[in-house]
């Protein structure tokens, strides 16, 4: 705003007829503007004198006190909405953010669990079937206890032949 702009709006602001963005506009300036502060007193101290006067009422000793305390209030005033407004942007950010993470790392459970059952389907029936095919695919057998011999005296077939005898089982 400029001076001019600001000096034809105090009358208004007395009154309390400005808008909250001029109202904030408006203190602004006069909070920076040296002339326009002491233009805004010069005509609070004569419109307030002249209501209190009118109202029967005693006169302000501090007119200038009065008017300072008033700005005080609605800049403050102004302040707590501006914080609010911020605390409000902030928690809503923080809120929709933890929402992404949330719904990011369930997306990745849910596609981890299709890779797992897509390969689990890619192995079919026979994966484990050479040491634990009764356990697995007869479970209603459950006296059956498989006997595994570690120590066993034959020598241990190689992968290799392993291979060659499932492929000459085909």
């Amino acid at each position: 705003m400029t001076c001019l702009e600001v000096q034809s709006k105090i009358i208004a602001y007395i009154d309390d007829k400005l808008g909250k963005d001029e109202k904030q506009d408006f203190l602004q300036h006069i909070m920076n503007c040296e002339e326009c502060r002491e233009e805004l007193i010069i005509y609070y101290t004569m419109i307030e004198g002249m209501r209190q006067l009118d109202d029967n009422l005693p006169l302000s000793r501090d007119f200038t006190g009065e008017l300072n305390a008033r700005m005080e209030r609605e800049l403050k005033s102004n302040r707590k909405k501006r914080g609010l407004l911020r605390s409000s942007v902030v928690t809503g950010v923080v809120a929709a953010l933890a929402l992404m993470i949330f719904g990011y790392v369930n997306f990745l459970h849910l596609l981890h669990d299709q890779e797992q059952a897509a390969l689990k389907e890619k192995q079919g029936k026979c994966y484990y079937s050479d040491t634990f095919n009764d356990i697995i695919f007869f479970p209603e057998n459950e006296n059956q206890i498989l006997d595994i011999n570690i120590e066993s005296e034959e020598p241990e077939i190689s992968f290799y032949e392993r291979i060659r005898r499932y492929n000459a089982l085909k």
